[in-house]
């Protein structure tokens, strides 16, 4: 068994020096997402802890999602998913926006944050009305799965920044409403509920009036105007 498991840590070893051949360079012209199967090893090496280097490097601990906001793809948004044995008590990611520059990357910020383990779980949509996809990254799941929470990371291309959106992880199943430029919740429960919110200039989540219920089988010309009410009645 243990001769099985020193092997298992030579291939990801090697799997990771290839992976970094591969990324050091300037090359990447495209938006990749790279993933790592996680290895379970005796002993194991908590990767990235370099302040020189982050981004694809060997962590055998870790799956990494990486993705590129702009058209300069030395900018790097990437997800480190390891479970809180690696980071802190109830964070098992760690989330990071910085530059790669090779042998050396420079980290704009990070934060540690709760997500649970799945494929998938960043998605790319509008959600202030730039036309510009966000990053949504999901957090986790409440009501036997009916509801989902996530983080939202704003991408401005203009200033080649990347904010995170403060309480967006609180709306429940949120999608963008374009039409009046807000956030809209939808929560199963005993009844199920729309809820109407705005994103403020510091990038906080805010809701907008009280909640509704849903008893119009989700009409759009009905839940339109209730959406028209509120924002009258909250100007």
């Amino acid at each position: 068994m243990r001769n099985f498991i020193i092997l298992m840590f030579l291939i990801s070893i090697a799997a990771c020096r290839s992976d970094e051949k591969k990324h050091s360079g300037k090359e990447l012209k495209t938006f990749p997402k790279q993933q790592k199967k996680q290895i379970k090893i005796e002993n194991p090496i908590v990767g990235n802890t370099s302040d020189s280097k982050v981004f694809y490097q060997c962590d055998p601990n870790c799956i990494w999602e990486y993705y590129h906001p702009f058209a300069d793809t030395s900018y790097v948004f990437a997800v480190q998913n390891c479970g809180e044995e690696y980071l802190e008590k109830g964070k098992t990611a760690r989330i990071y926006f910085g530059i790669d520059r090779g042998q050396t990357d420079k980290i704009i910020w990070g934060e540690n944050v709760f997500i649970k383990t799945q494929k998938d779980f960043i998605e790319y949509k509008d959600f202030n009305g730039d036309d510009i996809n966000d990053i949504v990254v999901f957090s986790e799941t409440g009501a036997r799965g009916s509801n989902s929470y996530y983080f939202l990371y704003l991408v401005d291309s203009k200033n080649h920044k990347v904010n995170r959106v403060l309480n967006f992880e609180d709306i429940v199943n949120p999608q963008y409403n374009k039409k009046y430029n807000v956030i809209l919740g939808y929560g199963y429960s005993g009844t199920n509920n729309y809820s109407v919110y705005k994103i403020s200039k510091t990038n906080k989540a805010y809701q907008i009036g009280a909640s509704f219920e849903d008893d119009f089988d989700g009409d759009e010309e009905v839940l339109d105007g209730k959406i028209k009410e509120i924002l009258d009645k909250n100007r």
